[in-house]
């Protein structure tokens, strides 16, 4: 089965010492909870199955992932 995979290549930029740090935002993943639909299954009062909004996407089916860089000095131990 074809697997959806992004990748981040991490090089160096041109920055200043005052903004140290990068973010990049990638979209359009499947929710890991709810399987895309939005919903997870439940019983309710009566014992009868209802749909709740699922809590890890909000009812989008959908996720994203904010990854945040920050550069600092690598400093050589001795």
């Amino acid at each position: 089965m074809s697997k959806k995979q992004q990748t981040l290549l991490i090089t160096p930029p041109l920055l200043s010492k005052e903004h140290p740090y990068e973010m990049e935002t990638f979209t359009g993943f499947e929710c890991s909870n709810c399987h895309g639909n939005g919903w997870i299954l439940a019983l309710g009062e009566r014992n009868e199955t209802v749909r709740n909004t699922c809590p890890v996407c909000g009812g989008s089916g959908r996720l994203k992932a904010v990854v945040t860089t920050k550069w600092i000095p690598d400093k050589k131990e001795e």
